[in-house]
């Protein structure tokens, strides 16, 4: 009875490659891939490469305060308003030369540390006093220091545009 068994069994052989399922892909987690160790707090000071500035250490609040330019004059700076990509900026500009020695500065901050501004004054000279208008374009280097350009036309004169820093005071 045992022969009669053996002979009904299917003896034929497949080939497993023609015959090839669709398997999943599976990835190995590891304990830190399903529980996460916190992330590491680094105290040391952003350090930015030289010209560069990192717009989430300087704020439109840093050109608050008084200012010394390259070039003497005295500024004296309040920062207002609420959207730190466009605030508002009043002042004084105060320099040896400038008939009424302090003038109004109005300007504004652009992208948290570009600052732009005008104001007018009176030089005094030989000749008596010449009308002047200033455009101020800077920005905040750190938080105590601006560079940029400082653009002057004296009324008969050729305008005059150079490279203009300040340090806080």
């Amino acid at each position: 009875m045992s022969l009669l068994n053996l002979k009904r069994r299917r003896s034929a052989a497949t080939r497993l490659a023609d015959h090839a399922e669709p398997c999943e892909v599976r990835v190995l987690l590891s304990g830190n891939a399903i529980y996460p160790q916190q992330a590491a707090v680094n105290n040391a000071e952003a350090v930015q490469p030289e010209g560069k500035v990192n717009p989430f250490v300087l704020s439109p609040s840093d050109y608050n305060g008084t200012w010394e330019g390259s070039d003497g004059i005295t500024y004296e700076f309040f920062v207002s308003g609420n959207n730190p990509e466009n605030m508002k900026v009043k002042g004084s500009a105060n320099a040896v030369g400038i008939n009424g020695l302090l003038k109004k500065f109005k300007g504004k901050i652009t992208n948290s540390v570009q600052l732009d501004g005008k104001f007018k004054g009176h030089r005094l000279s030989s000749t008596g006093p010449d009308k002047l208008k200033a455009q101020l374009s800077v920005h905040l280097t750190d938080s105590t220091h601006f560079e940029g350009t400082l653009y002057l036309q004296v009324k008969g004169f050729d305008p005059v545009t150079f490279a203009y820093t300040g340090e806080k005071i």
